[in-house]
């Protein structure tokens, strides 16, 4: 019976892979080589070795700059992962170049060109729209303070990273992750019929598809570790208040953290030392004084020699036993090697099998809470409130010309009328026509409009349940006691990081109910040709231990694979158009704002 179960899993997934449209195979052509930069091969290089480049002066900031613009121009048509390059991008790199050659550098990211999401506000001359039309063309109050530090600390603003429209906040059903009205369907270039997994998706592949070598993210719910997962990166996402919201276009005050999207853990320690600080204009930063270590989080970076001794925890139930990704064809098998690896490179592996908190708020199949969980205590009452309250304060200090009509707009509401007045259309999209439905789209709007964010009982008996409930799963799992009594802590606990085989990754969910740190590590890669990761959890605070442990399980696996491009030809659908009625010209762009066609 064994023999035959697993003949038929094997057969099903070349069955899946041939439907899908491929079979993996090393002769597979690559559609989008990466042209030299100046002479030199930039392809998958890291922040860390483009400053040795720029330091030896084989290559100039604005000689990076030039090269990640034409990676764009050669790739975005298909890939939809940048929504617009900064045009100051190149007298600033030059500028940059000649401080370099007059006074030296400022620091490790001197000259480095990046990305930032295009919920992360920028004052300069290109727009900042969530992805969609309702916030284009506004100005906020002042530029989001981790792209000032970032900028203060010598980086070159590229341009912004698309991504799905208003962070996944605006719609729970009848939407496509990665898409939004502004730019299109961002796509994966490790096979484009597969998903970007999380709002952050632009990011992701902007850096994996070498469009920048540094993206930043946002995260609320899984949307930096999941992207990170599905294009071969590494990332953390942060203690909420670690790093400063202010600027960001919000989702959720206790939940949202901004975070590097890297080819390297050196490169996400680099970013969070530039960026990891108190803002007087974000309160929750203060909460993480005394918490950020004085050497900084770059000497926290480990080699695999830090494996040896090094004590990780397994929750079994749900994310090892029951949970569809784990389960996917062949996956279970990687995993299991890859734990193998572990142990032999000296990691001591503990198997969580009973967590009395775990099963009360994590779903035994993937994302989210378990379908016994109480109403009362469903989390999304706490986003769905959130989102409200955050939207109507960002709206605030969010401005429009008193020509445009979108001014004085003030709340959710406001902002979700105008959705429907404005995005009802249809338009011709290659052989047909595409009609957008508006009595859908929006329903994460709409169930959050009806919460009048008011942050009452039924807020707070949802939210502090789940907080609580979620802390207490991770704290409890980060200890181990054996039957003698003896109680140990262990350094961090380990869980699969896919969404293959069309299963939900669950490996977000109970640190973004508690507020703690995650990091994701690329493993390998599965059937479907997309990658695969480990999600690493820590307690509050615990960013360098996670920093640690992932960069050394970095350096044991030294995992990285080339994108094929799978089906870039043949994946095709009325994403491909931007937003019917609207013309994005690049004149339009300079103006703050799309014309009306």
């Amino acid at each position: 019976m064994r023999q035959s179960t697993s003949y038929i899993m094997v057969l099903w997934s070349v069955i899946v892979a041939s439907i899908m449209g491929f079979i993996l195979t090393e002769e597979m052509p690559h559609p989008f080589p990466m042209s030299l930069c100046n002479g030199v091969n930039i392809e998958d290089a890291t922040v860390k070795e483009l400053q040795h480049l720029m330091s030896i002066g084989q290559l100039s900031s604005q000689d990076l700059v030039e090269c990640y613009i034409k990676r764009i121009n050669q790739t975005n048509e298909f890939l939809r992962s940048v929504s617009e390059v900064n045009p100051d991008a190149l007298s600033i790199a030059s500028a940059l170049d000649q401080e370099r050659n007059e006074r030296g550098i400022r620091g490790p990211f001197h000259g480095i060109p990046f990305l930032v999401k295009d919920n992360i506000y920028t004052d300069d001359k290109h727009n900042t729209s969530e992805g969609g039309l309702v916030l284009l063309g506004g100005r906020y109050s002042s530029e989001a303070t981790l792209v000032t530090k970032l900028r203060a600390a010598g980086g070159v603003l590229l341009g912004h990273a698309a991504l799905s429209e208003a962070a996944d906040h605006r719609a729970l059903t009848n939407f496509s992750d990665g898409y939004s009205t502004r730019v299109g369907q961002t796509r994966n270039p490790f096979n484009l019929t597969q998903a970007t997994s999380g709002s952050s998706g632009g990011s992701a592949v902007a850096v994996r598809s070498n469009q920048a070598a540094i993206a930043i993210g946002t995260e609320t719910h899984g949307s930096l570790v999941h992207p990170s997962a599905n294009l071969g990166l590494y990332t953390i996402k942060t203690t909420p208040g670690l790093v400063s919201r202010h600027g960001v276009v919000p989702g959720s005050y206790y939940h949202d953290t901004p975070g590097p999207m890297a080819r390297s853990m050196t490169d996400v320690a680099i970013v969070l030392d530039i960026i990891a600080s108190p803002d007087h204009r974000d309160n929750l930063t203060f909460n993480a004084l005394g918490k950020i270590p004085l050497e900084g989080y770059a000497a926290a970076l480990g080699t695999s020699h830090a494996l040896r001794g090094m004590r990780l925890g397994l929750p079994w139930n749900p994310y090892w036993s029951t949970a569809g990704n784990i389960n996917a064809p062949g996956l279970r098998e990687q995993y299991e090697s890859r734990l193998q690896e572990l142990k032999a490179a000296g990691v001591e592996l503990y198997n969580i099998t009973n967590n009395p908190y775990l099963h009360q708020i994590a779903n035994p199949y993937g994302f989210g809470q378990p379908a016994h969980t109480p109403e009362e205590y469903n989390q999304l009452i706490s986003y769905k409130t959130l989102l409200a309250v955050a939207l109507g304060e960002w709206l605030q200090n969010w401005t429009f010309p008193e020509t445009d009509e979108r001014h004085g707009m003030s709340t959710l509401a406001e902002m979700a009328s105008w959705n429907d007045e404005h995005n009802a259309t249809t338009g011709a999209l290659g052989n047909g026509t595409w009609w957008y439905n508006t009595e859908s789209g929006q329903d994460f709007y709409d169930i959050a409009i009806a919460t009048n964010g008011s942050l009452n009982g039924t807020f707070w008996k949802a939210f502090g349940w789940g907080r609580r409930i979620a802390r207490q799963a991770i704290d409890f799992g980060h200890t181990h006691a054996f039957e003698n009594g003896t109680v140990i802590e262990l350094d961090a606990l380990l869980l699969p990081n896919n969404p293959n085989g069309g299963f939900d990754n669950g490996c977000a969910s109970v640190p973004s109910y508690a507020g703690y740190p995650v990091a994701s590590v690329p493993i390998g890669q599965s059937k479907w040709g997309m990658p695969i990761g480990f999600c690493i959890h820590g307690r509050e605070y615990s960013e360098a231990k996670l920093i640690k442990v992932a960069s050394a399980l970095e350096n044991l696996f030294r995992w990285n694979a080339v994108p094929q491009w799978h089906n870039y030809k043949t994946a095709e659908g009325p994403w491909d158009a931007p937003w019917p009625g609207y013309a994005c010209s690049q004149e339009s762009l300079d103006s703050y704002a799309c014309e009306r066609s």
